[in-house]
């Protein structure tokens, strides 16, 4: 199981906007400062915009900022908007599933739905990992990141366009 770059630079982009909640950034500043593709970064940002996590503004001092606080933003909400929901197997997939009586959705993503012990270390992998994302909040990390690392998230910019184009087209 891995987790795509679209929630990795999404993050790093939310942070950026975070980190300056009274300014509105320009997607070439957020680009420049994290050594993100703009064109990637240009895929990413609707998604965000549509869960209603940042907005645009327009004119000389436009750019994108946060709808709401930074610790009320979590990491479960960037990567829901950007993936979708985390369900480790497709039996888990909630639109796709019929509902017990007591509303606990049974799966149809395969003939052992709703009977299966597998299907039940996947519901308790999903319920874990959700949790832990919608405990940590863009403030968190951005505390964390002052702390651990002594300032604001700075990728290098020794990789070239080439480089990280090849890197998003492999993940």
């Amino acid at each position: 199981m891995r987790i795509s770059t679209r929630s990795e630079y999404g993050l790093r982009a939310l942070m950026e906007l975070a980190a300056q909640p009274d300014r509105a950034l320009s997607l070439r500043d957020i680009a420049n400062r994290q050594n993100i593709s703009l064109d990637y970064l240009e895929q990413i940002m609707p998604a965000l915009k549509t869960a209603g996590l940042i907005r645009a503004r327009r004119g000389a001092q436009g750019g994108y900022q946060l709808t709401r606080e930074a610790q009320t933003i979590t990491v479960y909400d960037v990567m829901t908007a950007l993936e979708g929901d985390f369900d480790p197997m497709q039996c888990l997939t909630a639109n796709s599933q019929p509902q017990l009586p007591e509303g606990e959705p049974i799966g149809d993503g395969c003939g052992a739905s709703g009977s299966c012990a597998v299907q039940e270390v996947w519901r308790q992998v999903k319920n874990v990992v959700e949790a832990v994302l919608k405990k940590i909040t863009l403030a968190q990390l951005i505390e964390r990141q002052q702390k651990r690392y002594g300032g604001p998230l700075r990728t290098t910019h020794d990789a070239t366009e080439h480089e990280i184009m090849r890197l998003v087209v492999l993940n």
